[in-house]
């Protein structure tokens, strides 16, 4: 009986658990900071933002472009330098192996960047690698890349943060199928809005560009991009394009696509963190992604902070 007892207060823990709604922050950032702008952001108020939170786990999208796992079908080239390195691993004798099961916390960082790259967890090598970098050591044929990921979101916010937290793997929750596409029905839907003289949506665009600008050469491009003006401003023009180009199957193509994407990193968030046992997760995306990641999580019934949020309440 009281095996039975046992056994059904457990499942009934497990059931509330897996509907226990999550504690999402969500942090919008530019995947490239311009180099004579850098200077004047505010990158430390981020940083100890994300160390204030101290997440379970740390969600982001994919590092860089070239080196994603998910644009295999779209750019099968980038694998290459991963094979070569498993190549590389196998002839030293480095077999069998599993990136996190072998790249334990025993083995160095340069190592363990290594494994994982060969292993296609390039999020979690190039991770490896800026420790490797912060300590003063070279990484030979990977310094150029690690050169450019030093000055982007990763380089200047994230990593650090992560160091400070103590946090040892990233999970990657990226879609990016069908990426060329979208971008190039952006494109078409772009120059037929100037062609057809639709100013309104076209409007917006150009003064949300310029204003980005602005932020930037300001030393505010963290707080623009998080604040309301930019969320709003983008995703109003996803919403109207197709309203304003009814005839434009581009246009619906573009909506369709923008909202998918996100509802399906919105569910790996979900699946991450129940694999990962976690109830709070920090996610850091390219600022477009915000509003439309925190409406699909929140229609699932989770919490979903930002770090917008937390600039007006504090400005």
């Amino acid at each position: 009986m009281r095996t039975f007892i046992a056994l059904f207060t457990c499942c009934i823990c497990q059931i509330l658990w897996a509907q226990s709604p999550l504690e999402v922050t969500i942090i919008g950032t530019t995947h490239a900071f311009q180099k004579e702008y850098q200077d004047r952001q505010d990158f430390q108020q981020v940083r100890d933002f994300m160390v204030n939170l101290d997440p379970d786990i740390i969600c982001i999208e994919a590092i860089p472009a070239t080196d994603t796992l998910s644009l295999q079908e779209i750019w099968p080239k980038n694998m290459k330098r991963a094979d070569r390195l498993r190549e590389a691993l196998i002839e030293k004798g480095h077999l069998p192996y599993d990136a996190r099961a072998y790249a334990s916390a025993t083995e160095s960082n340069r190592f363990k960047g290594a494994i994982s790259y060969a292993a296609y967890d390039f999020w979690n090598a190039y991770y490896y690698w800026f420790q490797v970098m912060q300590s003063g050591d070279s990484l030979n044929q990977f310094a150029p890349y690690m050169k450019n990921l030093s000055r982007s979101e990763y380089g200047l916010i994230v990593y650090p943060a992560a160091m400070e937290l103590g946090i040892d793997q990233f999970h990657l929750i990226d879609y990016r199928a069908g990426e060329n596409a979208f971008l190039g029905s952006t494109q078409k839907v772009l120059k037929k809005l100037l062609f057809r003289f639709k100013w309104k949506p076209l409007g917006t665009y150009l003064k949300t560009q310029k204003r980005y600008k602005k932020a930037e050469e300001a030393g505010q491009l963290m707080e623009f991009i998080n604040g309301p003006a930019f969320q709003v401003a983008f995703n109003d023009l996803i919403d109207i394009l197709p309203r304003k180009l009814r005839k434009v199957e581009e246009a619906q193509f573009v909506k369709d696509y923008w909202l998918k994407r996100n509802e399906v990193m919105a569910n790996r968030i979900i699946d991450t963190a129940r694999k990962q046992d976690a109830s709070t997760v920090l996610l850091t995306v390219g600022s477009a992604h915000v509003m439309a990641i925190k409406n699909a999580l929140e229609r699932r019934g989770h919490v979903v902070r930002t770090y917008g949020e937390f600039i007006n309440k504090n400005s």
